[in-house]
């Protein structure tokens, strides 16, 4: 009974086989789980005090609403920033770049927000002023972490004819990411042995879903500098 469960578990999790040369065995991240982290995270803001020509202020900022949109072409960070600065407070969009990997040394899929641009300005006399623009990636330094496939690896005793009983080890071997709407899905082979594996190193590089840059109205190609948190 215990094997026919473990299979009926693998068989589940398999889909997309016929478009899909690894078809043993299917993992999905779904970006509601990754957008939960943003939750358990909390509030995250800044300030500090700024100069322009003769008028010294103070600034204050916080996201509202973080997300992460996960799209095959490209995945994207979303926010809404709220601003005040001196007597002056606005609200503001905020969209940036995500970067999506699958890192086969230490089975990890990491999502990181690599950049996402946020202007502070002020109005004097009915004209906008700007005082910087701040990275927010920056105060998301270290990307996400989940556990990839290779989580999977199991084993179970199965009774053979002549009473004897014999160790049934299964792992998830060669594997593969393919970024779908909201989902990251990973398909592997599984190798099944009647010997525990060898911990053998992990050759291939990355799995990467590279960011396409998203560009703030007011920047050029090159970007904002960058800027130290605040």
């Amino acid at each position: 009974m215990r094997l026919i469960g473990i299979m009926a578990l693998l068989f589940s999790m398999c889909a997309g086989r016929a478009q899909h040369n690894l078809n043993d065995f299917t993992v999905v991240l779904h970006e509601e789980t990754i957008n939960k982290v943003f939750q358990a995270i909390g509030e995250i803001k800044g300030s500090n005090e700024y100069k322009l020509l003769l008028i010294t202020g103070h600034y204050n900022w916080k996201i509202n609403n973080p997300s992460i949109s996960i799209r095959p072409d490209s995945s994207q960070f979303h926010c809404t920033a709220f601003v005040q600065t001196g007597p002056f407070a606005y609200t503001s969009p905020v969209t940036g770049d995500v970067k999506i990997s699958y890192v086969r040394t230490t089975n990890k899929i990491q999502v990181t927000i690599s950049r996402a641009v946020l202007e502070l300005y002020t109005v004097v006399l009915g004209k906008k002023i700007h005082i910087k623009y701040i990275n927010l990636a920056d105060y998301f330094k270290e990307p996400f972490l989940f556990d990839g496939p290779q989580s999977a690896e199991t084993n179970f005793e199965f009774t053979m004819p002549d009473s004897t009983v014999k160790r049934i080890y299964l792992k998830p071997s060669d594997c593969d990411m393919e970024i779908r709407w909201k989902e990251i899905v990973s398909h592997c082979e599984v190798t099944v042995a009647d010997k525990p594996f060898e911990q053998a190193a992990q050759e291939k590089p990355p799995l990467v879903q590279e960011p396409v840059p998203v560009l703030h109205p007011n920047l050029k190609e090159s970007g904002a500098k960058k800027q130290k948190p605040d």
